[in-house]
């Protein structure tokens, strides 16, 4: 009976390591190399978890390398570079790392919500991921994002590493603005400034007359 009983142990060891064996080889999304197609720095962060260690910028900043930022609820804001915007191409356009088991071989795959901008005022949303998850542009009525937003669908805020954990976010399509697309400022107060202007531009031109 004993000997039976370790006879399945062993059978069901084996399977499961070929099983997630299989799994990984299956998964031929590799990271790719060019730091410029990653995020460059962190524009607003509000992390969730009185005990989260993995509240640093650099954990999301740059290449995957392990080190993820968790998100306890909250939510992160990136920007992917002024010449080094998301572009609107055929297939995926943008990938977001999560620490899971099919990619990293570890954790549980958790769920997120991913939103892209143009100049940190509208944001259009790309739906939500769960573990390392790519994101198309189409369908959102934007050609180019530079702001990455996003938000933790997970309610829990309690442990060392809470919510969905984001190593790093890759364009899968980047570089600088299409050639006859108006730039928009990315300042948040580029709009009331300018109203303000305007206001008084109107007035001057008035008293001329």
């Amino acid at each position: 009976m004993l000997k039976r009983r370790i006879t399945y142990m062993i059978i069901s060891l084996t399977l499961m390591f070929f099983f997630s064996f299989t799994v990984l080889a299956a998964d031929e999304r590799v990271p790719g190399t060019d730091s410029r197609a990653y995020a460059n720095t962190v524009v607003e962060k509000e992390l969730g978890g009185a005990a989260n260690i993995n509240n640093l910028d650099s954990y999301i900043i740059g290449v995957v390398d392990m080190k993820t930022m968790s998100l306890g609820g909250g939510y992160v804001i990136v920007d992917m570079g002024a010449n080094e915007l998301i572009l609107d191409e055929e297939g995926d356009d943008l990938r977001v790392y999560e620490k899971d088991q099919i990619f990293y071989g570890m954790d549980t795959p958790e769920t997120y919500e991913v939103f892209v901008s143009q100049d940190l005022q509208t944001w259009k949303s790309l739906g939500e991921g769960t573990g390392t998850a790519e994101f198309d542009l189409a369908g959102s009525g934007l050609s180019w994002a530079r702001y990455v937003k996003i938000e933790d669908r997970e309610t829990s805020t309690s442990g060392r590493e809470p919510g969905s954990d984001i190593d790093a976010i890759e364009a899968l399509h980047f570089g600088e603005e299409p050639k006859g697309v108006i730039s928009v400022p990315s300042t948040p107060g580029f709009t009331l400034i300018s109203a303000i202007m305007m206001f008084f531009a109107l007035l001057f031109i008035r008293r001329e007359e």
